[in-house]
């Protein structure tokens, strides 16, 4: 994995924190309570999907440790995909923040046992076959 590029660094003791936080979240879902960083990263650009699937348990994994939303929000900012979308692929930072943001609303849904498709049947369609 050494020639796959390097995780940018963090410029605020706020990033460093967030991306500590990120990676002790997904020390714990991956199972792998020694990786660092460096290794996550590398691991997870690979596939943008994988990368995306640890950003969903992620997610959840923080609203169940019990942060707010908002740090969960924080912490994906400095996981993996979205750092190789923003410095990689210069995908803007809105969007980055817009995906997010967007990923922890699904996991509160999740986390609330809601479903967000409902497929209700009336009792009429049920009498009517």
């Amino acid at each position: 994995m050494s020639d796959l590029p390097k995780p940018p660094d963090t410029r605020t003791e706020a990033a460093k924190a967030a991306r500590e936080s990120y990676l002790e979240l997904a020390r714990r879902v991956i199972g792998e309570p020694t990786i660092d960083y460096t290794q996550l990263y590398q691991r997870f650009i690979q596939n943008e999907w994988s990368a995306i699937k640890l950003d969903d348990e992620v997610s959840l994994a923080a609203l169940k440790s019990g942060k707010s939303p908002k740090d969960a929000c924080i912490a994906l900012l400095q996981g993996p995909y979205v750092q190789h979308q923003v410095y990689v692929k210069d995908v803007l930072r809105t969007t980055m923040t817009r995906y997010a943001k967007a990923t922890v609303g699904e996991a509160q849904k999740q986390f609330r046992g809601r479903r967000h498709l409902r497929i209700q049947k009336s009792p009429e369609s049920e009498l009517e076959r």
